[in-house]
């Protein structure tokens, strides 16, 4: 496992819920010192789009208890940048699109949106 996805998986908060309606729900709060902030951008930290997919990937895969693979991005809107220190709220839910199941993601900092994501995730077969 590489520095980003340890970095994501000590950035949980809490455990991953589930509700009554199939939303996954995860907390997150990357630090100063997340690898992924090196370099992007300097003076003015932000968290990159990757590692917010990344982060619905493990979010998803701490649930199923199988790691998933980003298989491909339908639609992607990074509305808001997340700065160190933030706790970022990351709900997702499986949902068919034209016949294809794909994870519709939400991620806020407080009551801001900062991306919405709708992706589709393949299972690996490897314990997360």
């Amino acid at each position: 496992m590489n520095k980003i996805l340890q970095g994501i998986d000590a950035a949980r908060r809490g455990t991953v819920t589930t509700d009554s309606s199939g939303t996954l729900e995860g907390r997150y709060c990357f630090g100063d010192n997340f690898a992924g902030f090196a370099g992007h951008f300097p003076g003015h930290p932000i968290l990159p789009a990757i590692v917010e997919l990344l982060t619905v990937v493990a979010l998803v895969s701490e649930q199923t208890g199988c790691r998933q693979r980003l298989t491909a991005v339908e639609d992607a809107k990074f509305l808001n940048p997340v700065q160190p220190n933030q706790e970022l709220l990351v709900r997702c839910k499986q949902r068919t699109v034209k016949g294809k199941l794909l994870y519709d993601a939400q991620l806020t900092v407080g009551e801001t949106t900062t991306a919405t994501l709708l992706i589709d995730l393949s299972p690996t077969g490897e314990a997360p």
